[in-house]
């Protein structure tokens, strides 16, 4: 955890993650330096009081309260997913009652599952997929 004033904006540099609900969390890009413990690339970073869900294609360092979900192991099409599954928890989560690992832990999602009831992976990359296609098809029209 790194306070604000505690970094070097480098438009060059490692993402730095704050408490925003907006462009996937990062206030602006960081100098690295021999303090900095980055988290690794490939997590969903939430933060406690606005329990927004971010997935980090790259190794960032954070502000105070940012937490992260280790899914190295998942596609990136898979974390996608997941991301919008968990942003239904955000509603009930505030400053004043901030959505912290420990409550995270305990928190339910629906996910859809294969045959054997296992986290249909697959699925969820096919998904996240077309609605890329359909999104640049729309983009196109335009």
């Amino acid at each position: 955890m790194l306070h604000a004033r505690e970094v070097v904006e480098d438009a060059n540099g490692i993402p730095y993650v704050v408490r925003t609900k907006f462009n996937n969390g990062i206030k602006y890009r960081v100098a690295e330096n021999k303090k900095m413990i980055p988290s690794p690339k490939g997590v969903i970073s939430f933060g406690a009081e606005n329990a927004s869900f971010f997935y980090q294609k790259e190794k960032f360092v954070s502000g105070r309260d940012i937490y992260y979900i280790d899914t190295r192991h998942l596609s990136d099409k898979a974390c996608l997913f997941l991301v919008a599954c968990l942003d239904t928890l955000t509603d009930k989560y505030s400053y004043s009652y901030g959505l912290f690992p420990n409550l995270l832990k305990k928190e339910k999602i629906k996910l859809p599952v294969d045959v054997h009831g296992n986290p249909d992976w697959d699925y969820m990359e096919k998904y996240i997929e077309k609605i890329k296609e359909n999104c640049n098809r729309e983009i196109h029209c335009v």
